[in-house]
C-alpha cells in the first residue's frame, strides 16, 4: 500500500505550530541500534557531537551504550545531526528500546524536502526490516506517516483521515492550540532544541510499543 507523494496532500502535517515532528522505529534493542548506526555511518553526512567543530563524522556506538548506562549524570551527552540536503534530522539516543529522530517542520517546505524525509524513512526501514513512522512531537502512538519497506507500505494520512482516526480512537484534538500555533508560529532555535532534548533526557522515558499505535 503506497500513497502518491503529493506535497499538497501532505503539507498539512508540516504546518509550523511551534513544535517538532518525530520519526520513530519502535520495538528495538541495542542490536538494532548497532545495525542502524553502522548504516548511518556508511550512508549519510552526519555529525556526532554538539556541533561541527567539536563533533565527529561517525557515530561511536560504544559511547552511545555508555550514555544509556550512565547513572552519574557526569558523562557528556552527545547528539546526532544528519543533513538531508538541508533538512536536519537529530537524535539524542534516549533509550535502547526506541529509535527517535527529531525534525523541524519549518524545514519541510516542498515536495523536495518531503521526498528527502520519506527516502530517509524508507532507508532505515529497509536496513532494520522494521516499520518507521512520523508523528507529532512526543506522540508515538499516532503515526501521520507510516513506512514499512518489507511490506511495501508508504502511507501519508490526509487531514481528513487523521480526524476520522482521532474520533474512532476517542482522541481529543486541541484545535485552539493548533490554530494559535499555525497563526503565530514560533521558530525553534538550535539552543532551544538542545535544551528541550536535555530536559527530556532528565525525565523518566517510557518507550511506546508498536502494538499501542492507533492504526
Amino acid at each position: 500500500m503506497k500513497t502518491e507523494r503529493n506535497w499538497n496532500k501532505a503539507k498539512w502535517i508540516f504546518k509550523p505550530d511551534g513544535s517538532l515532528k518525530d520519526i520513530y522505529v519502535q520495538d528495538v534493542d541495542s542490536s538494532d541500534w548497532k545495525k542502524l548506526i553502522e548504516f548511518l555511518n556508511s550512508e549519510y553526512n552526519l555529525i556526532f557531537g554538539i556541533d561541527k567543530e567539536n563533533g565527529k563524522k561517525r557515530i561511536d556506538f560504544d559511547y552511545v551504550q555508555k550514555m544509556w548506562n550512565d547513572e552519574t549524570g557526569k558523562l557528556e551527552t552527545k547528539s546526532l545531526t544528519i543533513d538531508l540536503n538541508g533538512v536536519l534530522v537529530k537524535s539524542y539516543f534516549f533509550c535502547p528500546e526506541q529509535i527517535e529522530f527529531d525534525i523541524q517542520p519549518t524545514e519541510i517546505k516542498s515536495e523536495s524536502e518531503l521526498n528527502s524525509i520519506l527516502d530517509f524513512m524508507q532507508s532505515i526501514s529497509k536496513s532494520l526490516k522494521k516499520q518507521a513512522t512520523l508523528t507529532d512531537e512526543n506522540n508515538a502512538k499516532f503515526p501521520l506517516i507510516k513506512v514499512d519497506f518489507e511490506n511495501g507500505i508508504e502511507k501519508i494520512l490526509t487531514e481528513k483521515e487523521m480526524i476520522a482516526i482521532s474520533k474512532k480512537a476517542g482522541i481529543y484534538i486541541d484545535w485552539i492550540s493548533r490554530m494559535k500555533g499555525w497563526l503565530f508560529p514560533k521558530p525553534i532555535t538550535n539552543e532551544e532544541l538542545e535544551y528541550m532534548a536535555m530536559e527530556s533526557a532528565c525525565k523518566p522515558f517510557e518507550p511506546v510499543g508498536k502494538e499501542q499505535n492507533v492504526w
